[in-house]
């Protein structure tokens, strides 16, 4: 984010940071929620309140606001347009951050039995889609005015889109389960929300920002664009076609030719990637980057899990519950989460030291945006998430319950430590180095 990207478009960090330092106590949070709700997670079926606690509390409050604050600041940077409504942005935050606490509390309490009370949940519901709303019209109208749409850019519009169905989707699930009219049943409308959130929003998000921030980071300067082309079209090939399919004939054939256009768009990235980190001048990868390759590699091993979780192999049938939580597990915990704890990093430190010391470059002697946090506590914290996420798809796949509570002690850890970094660089004050 810092060298080659003009940053006169870039908007207050009173915009961005909260959405930084809410996601990061989310993921403690749920770290928690982990350990506490570690038997429930083994259960054999996917509709058990605490597994849905602990998946929103990382889907919305860890993953979802973090990126809502990265795409704030990168829009306007990258594609050099101001943001549309700053006041927006900070409406959309409590709006988003109050639907979300009162889900997740009622996830908790919930038993989705007969009598079960839908209001509440109607409620958060109405508040988070709203907020969704308020960030897709801020965010496209931003994007819509740039010059710039290039395919990271398209990809990045794509993604907001698929949140908007995404959680629009999810709306239209809690009014059925208080009055049925969708005839889906509900395990497929679970896979259509699970396939336009995973595959469309996080997905897309994802390739369209590391596509401009990786070559930037790594220092490498002629990618194979193509590959990006490809991965578009053949994602949102697989994703409409697997959410179709869902819906109208979801025999396991038709899943597994509809999961295809996925899995080779998942690859064609890969590849990108994988060319990104062999090219690169940059070859010493800071804490951040080296988390961010750990993510590659968990993304594929997600895609074996989830080759598996597809094909539903006979040889596997009494393990395929477990293998389909893993894959969810994976995707959330482990790509995802590996990438967003070392893109901040490489995001919020110079978002802070913008705001306090770009006026004085030259003028005086002042820290690195790298200097302001601890190095050592995040070298740290990489370690005990290596260990979190091992022991985490080690005991979704046995169905350990004792492994799965060691993997939340370790996620615990590893949120603590994640913790007191972010929150140094958020209320990081002005240092100046004397000169010797």
């Amino acid at each position: 984010m810092q060298a080659g990207l003009s940053t006169k478009n870039a908007p207050s960090p009173s915009v961005v940071l909260p959405h930084f330092a809410f996601s990061a106590l989310m993921f403690l949070l749920a770290a928690v929620v982990m350990l506490v709700a570690a038997p429930q997670l083994v259960l054999p079926y996917h509709l058990n309140p605490h597994m849905l606690t602990l998946t929103h509390l990382m889907v919305l409050g860890f993953i979802t606001m973090i990126i809502f604050g990265s795409l704030y600041q990168l829009i306007p940077v990258v594609m050099e347009v101001k943001l549309y409504s700053e006041i927006l942005a900070k409406i959309t935050f409590w709006l988003f951050g109050s639907g979300l606490l009162i889900l997740v509390y009622h996830f908790w309490e919930a038993d989705f039995g007969r009598h079960q009370n839908w209001l509440w949940f109607e409620v958060s519901g109405t508040l988070i889609l709203t907020a969704v709303l308020l960030f897709a019209f801020n965010t496209l109208k931003s994007a819509f005015r740039s010059e710039r749409m290039d395919m990271g850019n398209i990809f990045v519009v794509t993604g907001i889109i698929y949140l908007v169905l995404t959680v629009s989707l999810a709306i239209l699930m809690i009014i059925n389960f208080a009055h049925p009219f969708i005839p889906a049943s509900v395990l497929d409308l679970l896979k259509m929300h699970l396939t336009l959130g995973l595959a469309g929003w996080f997905l897309f998000l994802i390739v369209g920002v590391s596509s401009k921030l990786m070559p930037m980071f790594l220092i490498i300067h002629k990618l194979p664009d193509h590959l990006l082309k490809y991965a578009y079209y053949l994602l949102n090939t697989g994703v409409v076609a697997l959410v179709t399919v869902y819906y109208l004939f979801p025999e396991p054939w038709a899943i597994m030719l509809s999961a295809l256009p996925i899995l080779a768009g998942v690859v064609a990235y890969l590849v990108y990637i994988r060319y990104a980190f062999k090219h690169r001048f940059r070859k010493n990868l800071d804490t951040g980057m080296k988390l961010s390759k750990v993510a590659f590699i968990l993304l594929a091993i997600t895609v074996v899990l989830g080759i598996l979780a597809v094909a539903s192999p006979e040889i596997l049938s009494d393990y395929q519950l477990n293998i389909n939580i893993a894959f969810i597990m994976s995707v959330i915990f482990g790509f995802i989460t590996a990438l967003i704890l070392g893109q901040t990093y490489k995001t919020v430190p110079f978002i802070v030291w913008l705001k306090i010391y770009s006026a004085k470059v030259g003028k005086q002697k002042i820290p690195l945006p790298q200097e302001i946090y601890s190095d050592r506590v995040a070298r740290l914290h990489m370690q005990t998430y290596y260990v979190a996420i091992a022991f985490l798809l080690l005991g979704e796949l046995a169905g350990q319950v004792w492994l799965i509570q060691s993997a939340a002690a370790m996620f615990i850890v590893t949120a603590v430590l994640y913790n007191y970094n972010v929150f140094k660089i958020v209320f990081h004050k002005e240092k100046i180095i004397e000169n010797e």
